[in-house]
């Protein structure tokens, strides 16, 4: 009995590397016949010919699908919709820019047949086409994230990877909103193990994560694992208070002294502090409102405009 795997791609203008990935995944699918590829494009309002091209190639191609979103709702959605709508036994995601290599995926399913349910892909720290910033920053995140949450990630680790279906089926149960698949993956368990890849250079087009996107993703990724950030509001407060007492001493020395307090510098940085310290603490409260706020009004997380999947 042929099993069946699913590949979802998030795609966001990327009109030349699309025909690319997909021949390159049904070429290697055909070499392995015991397989049944489906390969899922998620179109995430493109606003190149994406479109029109994976429409070419799902005549092309009997096993590829799409599914086009009204607007732009961004990577993790697009993810979500891919789970949502694939079928096989197992699910690996890929990034549309090639730089995940189509030729692990049999690397991945081997792990997967070996009775792992969940096979993560992990970048080498020494592919050349990786910047330094984005290293650097990568690891900072992840050991943050380890250090606020009670979860572990693998470090240099993303959305690559190959999931079981009973994971797959799980996540098209959950009702949260906004998820961080890496943190939610890591949350459930299961028998995990990883591989390393390297990673390839951009063949055409250029990155769509942008460092604003790269804040929102780790900001989602804190917030939705623990409520430690707001722990460490209150202990930095009670830090800050604490220390501010020392300041009375200062006062009362100084003014047995006879010598000049200095008033006007000394208040403004003092009111410039702690102002500083109750926008940020707010700040941190008002993430976690803003995730209830959003999560009250059970919006879909993507509106689909069009597919060639069968309902």
């Amino acid at each position: 009995m042929r099993r069946k795997i699913s590949v979802i791609i998030p795609a966001y203008n990327e009109e030349e590397n699309i025909p690319l990935i997909a021949e390159r995944l049904f070429t290697l699918f055909e070499k392995h016949p015991t397989y049944e590829p489906e390969v899922i494009f998620m179109n995430d309002g493109s606003r190149d010919e994406s479109l029109e091209v994976l429409k070419a190639l799902s005549e092309k191609y009997m096993n590829l699908y799409y599914i086009d979103f009204s607007r732009n709702f961004g990577h993790q959605n697009a993810l979500r919709a891919g789970y949502d709508h694939a079928t096989g036994d197992a699910v690996i995601c890929l990034d549309a820019d090639m730089q995940h290599p189509p030729e692990m995926i049999f690397e991945l399913i081997k792990k997967w047949e070996n009775g792992f349910e969940v096979v993560l892909c992990k970048r080498k720290d020494n592919s050349e086409h990786v910047g330094r910033f984005k290293k650097a920053s990568s690891n900072n995140f992840y050991r943050t994230l380890s250090f606020l949450t009670d979860i572990n990630i693998e470090p240099s680790t993303a959305d690559f990877r190959l999931i079981d279906r009973k994971l797959v089926d799980i996540i098209k149960s959950l009702p949260e909103k906004d998820i961080f698949f890496r943190g939610m993956i890591a949350w459930m368990g299961f028998k995990q193990t990883v591989v390393e890849y390297e990673q390839q250079a951009r063949i055409h087009g250029e990155t769509k994560y942008s460092f604003k996107k790269m804040m929102s993703l780790a900001f989602t990724g804190l917030t939705s694992f623990s409520v430690k950030p707001l722990h460490t509001a209150i202990y930095l407060g009670l830090s800050i208070s604490c220390l501010s007492i020392l300041y009375i001493p200062y006062a009362v020395v100084s003014y047995l002294n006879g010598s000049a307090i200095s008033g006007w510098a000394s208040l403004i940085v003092t009111v410039s502090f702690f102002g500083g310290l109750q926008l940020l603490i707010l700040g941190v409260i008002g993430l976690y409102l803003g995730k209830l706020f959003m999560q009250s009004k059970h919006r879909p997380e993507y509106i689909v405009r069009e597919t060639n999947i069968q309902s």
